[in-house]
């Protein structure tokens, strides 16, 4: 059983190009696991997000891979990859059940989205901006770093990121180079996944 909850808050240097190549690993045995049922039709995008995702940005070393999915297939789909990859499943909301789960000795937290959620979007925003502004990659790796030092609870270390995420998402919604095929989210604030 994996507790999210027992991952110590250390952030590691990046390993960027490791995290990726983990994240694709991982991304095929996701697709391996429901390819041999009817879900694969109801997954519509699988992300790599977190700051593992993020070059130059130290990180817990966790892998963090957004599955989004048809609203009606969240249940389903998490229980299908719970069942052949292992893991420990949470039924969060209706729209985000996450798998916690360790493979080959790494970390990994998939997140099963429902496509209408927010969440998922607010991920792949962050993702976007944080990758092409340096200057608010290094804010959030200090961030991130008081953050560690000050908390050793998940939830308080979460938290104490979501002004920064808001800003992060004002970025995404303003700037001209950076495009979605989704509309952005205002804020954090009401969440509902």
């Amino acid at each position: 059983m994996v507790n999210p909850n027992d991952d110590p808050i250390k952030l590691t240097p990046s390993r960027y190009e490791t995290w990726r190549r983990l994240f694709q690993d991982e991304r095929e045995r996701v697709i391996d696991a429901i390819s041999t049922t009817d879900l694969g039709e109801h997954v519509e995008r699988i992300e790599h997000v977190g700051s593992t995702a993020v070059p130059e940005l130290p990180a817990k070393d966790i892998v963090d891979v957004d599955i989004v999915v048809a609203d009606n297939a969240v249940a389903t789909v998490s229980e299908t990859l719970e069942t052949k990859l292992g893991g420990t499943r949470l039924e969060n909301t209706d729209s985000w059940y996450p798998l916690f789960r360790t493979h080959d000795g790494q970390r990994f937290n998939d997140h099963v989205f429902a496509a209408s959620g927010r969440k998922w979007k607010i991920s792949v925003v962050t993702r976007a901006v944080l990758c092409s502004r340096p200057e608010l990659r290094r804010e959030y790796e200090q961030l991130k770093r008081e953050l560690a030092h000050d908390h050793d609870d998940l939830t308080a270390y979460s938290r104490g990121k979501t002004a920064f995420v808001e800003r992060v998402l004002c970025v995404g919604r303003d700037a001209d180079d950076l495009e979605f095929d989704f509309t952005v989210p205002i804020d954090q604030s009401a969440e509902q996944a």
